[in-house]
Parts: structure tokens; C-alpha cells; sequence
């Protein structure tokens, strides 16, 4: 599942929630954020989540609390209809078992004490950090020691990924649990946790039209988009659902369904047959025989040869994509 994030520093009376996700990420305890206006919108961001039934994740500090006018959590959630809260430092562990009673609970993945959570009520998930500053982001390692610990306790676990327009600040480099993720584009990003993890959340406000496609369609059928850039001849191939033979090896991706095409009766002269770099996607001639008509994606340099067209190539920031089109995965060519 994946979700998006609001902030009191760039939310205005122009925002539009996402359609496309259910929940939505917030956070009350930004010290850049305390001014003369952080009531007045944390309460329309809520109330306009709330309006577009919109499930709201809440991480809130004492302070935060207090700067909306509250001193009782309680009432707080109550409110707003809260669906989770996620409690930033400064409750007591007492507090938290309190709040579970009464509210599902938002853990730290990454710092969770196994016994405190065990004494919550309610549901509980775990949702690791995001981390602005460069070069702090968790490693892959210690990432899935956390998922794999939490998931032997029934935790379900959420994630951040960054945007890629309207960064937050203060450093406006992206806001990344995973530090390898912190220069990729979006997508990229989210193929490299989707596996790994419960919920993917959108750390940044700002996500492009496009990239938000990217992740909704595969979030929705779990079919990896692969954008790529398609010779004339064979645009027919864009946006048509495509398997990865269950036995290709490592280095090159086959297309079951374009062995369909060897048998159509089309003769497939000799073109362009190039070098194959890395992400350029192929089609075997008739020099290749009773193979002539297979497509294939290289997953690493081939030298040219005569038997194999070069008829288009996967665009350069997505290339990381075949990473994730395991034998027997659904992909399809977009433009």
C-alpha cells in the first residue's frame, strides 16, 4: 500500500488530496512549523482529510500537543477522528499504554522495545524514520533486521521514500528512510522497499504527476512499469502486459508472449544491429531462425550480432527497474 505525506509549512488553500492513496502521513512536532499559523492549518489539513475520508497518521510531540491548544490527547484524537498516532519524544512509556486504550499506535520501527510494545492495545505498526540530513539514512542491513523482527511479532511495517518536487526543508534533500534511495527517482525507490514492507509513504508533499502514475498503477496490480523509449515500428508494444520467462537467466530478460510473434508469419529483416548496452531491448531477426521474433531486455553489455535488433532502449534513470522483474513478473513498456 502506499500513502502521502501533508506538511503545515507547505500546505495552502490550493492543496488537493491524492485520490490515488487512502492515508495520509503528517507531522505535529516540526519546531520550524510553531508559529502564528500552525493551529489554524494543522486543524485544516485534519479536517480536510477527514472530509475526503482519508486515513491519518499523526506523529505529535508534547509540545505540539500544546501548540494546538490541547493538553489532553484524548480529546485530541478524539476530535479528529485520529486513526494512528505515532508519539514523538516526550511521552513515558505509562502514557503510551495509556493511549493504546483508545488509539491505534504508530511505533518506531527502527528504536521499538519489544516489551513496551507488547503491553500496547489496539493495532500497532511500526513506521521507521526519515532522515534529512545526507549520508544518516539506515543501511539495508539493519532495515531488514527491523522488518524481520517485527514481522515475527504480527507488526505490520511502513516506510518513507522521497519526493521528487516540492522537497521539504530545512535541507530540502529528501526525506528517505533508506540512504541508497536518497538520489533515486521515486519510483525506483519505492520498487527497492515495496516487498519489504507494509505501507510506503511518501515522505515529501511534492510527487509529479507521472511518477505518482508510476507508483499508484503497480501499487494497484503489482505490474512493474517499465518506462522506455520504443522505435516507431514497434510502439504496438507499449502498454501491453509482457511476463518474464520463469527460466531467463540473469543477464537478459525474455519475453514469454513475444514468442508468439516467431510463429505470427512476419519476417523480421536484419536493422539496427548494434552493440546491446544495458536496458536496450532487442528482437531477434531471421537470421536467428525459428527464434526470430523474441524480445529481450539486456541486463548487462552484449556485443553486436547480426541475429538481434536493437529496437528501443529503457530510459536511463530506470534502468534499476529491471532489477525487480524477477522470472515470472508482469511488466509493461511505457512511454
Amino acid at each position: 500500500m502506499f500513502a502521502r505525506s501533508i506538511y503545515i509549512s507547505q500546505f495552502d488553500d490550493n492543496f488537493k488530496v491524492d485520490e490515488n492513496c487512502s492515508t495520509y502521513f503528517t507531522s505535529f512536532h516540526i519546531a520550524e512549523e510553531f508559529n502564528d499559523e500552525f493551529k489554524t492549518k494543522a486543524i485544516n489539513i485534519l479536517k480536510l482529510l477527514k472530509q475526503n475520508n482519508k486515513k491519518i497518521i499523526v506523529d505529535i510531540s508534547p509540545r505540539g500537543l500544546t501548540n494546538l491548544g490541547y493538553d489532553d490527547i484524548k480529546s485530541f484524537i478524539k476530535d479528529f477522528d485520529i486513526d494512528y498516532i505515532r508519539l514523538d519524544y516526550g511521552f513515558s512509556d505509562e502514557e503510551t499504554i495509556e493511549i493504546s486504550n483508545y488509539c491505534n499506535i504508530a511505533i518506531n520501527a527502527s528504536t521499538f522495545v519489544l516489551a513496551l510494545v507488547k503491553q500496547l492495545k489496539n493495532k500497532v505498526i511500526a513506521i521507521h524514520n526519515f532522515y534529512p540530513r545526507e549520508d544518516t539514512g539506515l543501511d539495508r542491513e539493519f532495515f531488514n533486521l527491523k522488518n524481520k523482527q517485527l514481522k515475527e511479532n504480527n507488526i505490520e511495517v511502513a516506510a518513507f521514500i522521497t519526493g521528487d518536487e516540492l522537497l521539504r526543508g530545512p535541507l530540502y534533500k529528501g526525506l528517505p528512510t533508506l540512504e541508497d534511495c536518497r538520489n533515486k527517482v521515486p519510483y525506483i525507490q519505492y520498487l527497492s522497499i515495496v516487498d519489504d514492507v507494509d505501507l510506503v509513504i511518501v515522505s515529501d508533499m511534492g510527487l509529479s504527476d507521472y511518477q505518482n502514475k508510476l507508483i499508484s498503477l503497480t501499487d494497484n496490480n503489482s505490474i512493474i512499469r517499465v518506462p522506455a523509449v520504443l522505435n516507431n515500428e514497434y510502439s504496438y508494444l507499449y502498454d501491453q502486459i509482457f511476463t518474464n520467462r520463469s527460466d531467463s537467466p540473469n543477464w537478459l530478460i525474455r519475453i514469454i508472449e513475444s514468442r508468439e510473434y516467431a510463429t505470427a508469419g512476419k519476417i523480421i529483416e536484419p536493422d539496427n544491429c548494434i552493440n546491446r548496452n544495458k536496458g536496450y531491448i532487442t528482437i531477434d531477426n531471421k537470421n536467428y531462425l525459428r527464434y526470430s521474433g523474441e524480445i529481450q531486455i539486456m541486463k548487462k553489455d552484449f556485443d553486436k550480432d547480426d541475429r538481434v535488433n536493437v529496437i528501443g532502449k529503457v530510459k536511463e534513470e530506470y534502468i534499476e527497474v529491471l532489477d525487480y522483474i524477477k522470472p515470472n513478473t508482469k511488466f509493461i513498456f511505457v512511454k
